[in-house]
């Protein structure tokens, strides 16, 4: 059961820490949270060299904001999970002669 909270603890911690994407060159993007994203805030400066790539912001955002979710969401569910079976198990011993 403690493994189960420890779980749930670090799945809920991923989904409420910000996140932030790279980029393209040598700044971060703040993009929210896990729960709720937020859009990048673009700069409106004319693009000098179209020939050069330019990373999409809020391409990166979805992106970094999608990977936190792919990995905190089943944490937190596997800990719920593993909580109540837990429960189950420990609710079960404590009722047997």
């Amino acid at each position: 059961m403690l493994v189960g909270v420890a779980l749930v603890i670090a799945g809920l911690a991923g989904l409420f820490v910000p996140v932030s994407a790279f980029d393209g060159t040598s700044s971060t993007i703040a993009c929210g949270n896990a729960v709720s994203a937020e859009a990048p805030v673009t700069s409106s400066a004319p693009v000098v060299d179209q020939a050069v790539p330019h990373p999409d912001p809020a391409a990166a955002c979805d992106d970094a904001v999608s990977s936190r979710r792919h990995w905190a969401i089943p944490l937190v569910i596997v800990g719920v999970v593993s909580m109540l079976l837990g429960l189950l198990v420990r609710g079960r011993r404590g009722s047997s002669p």
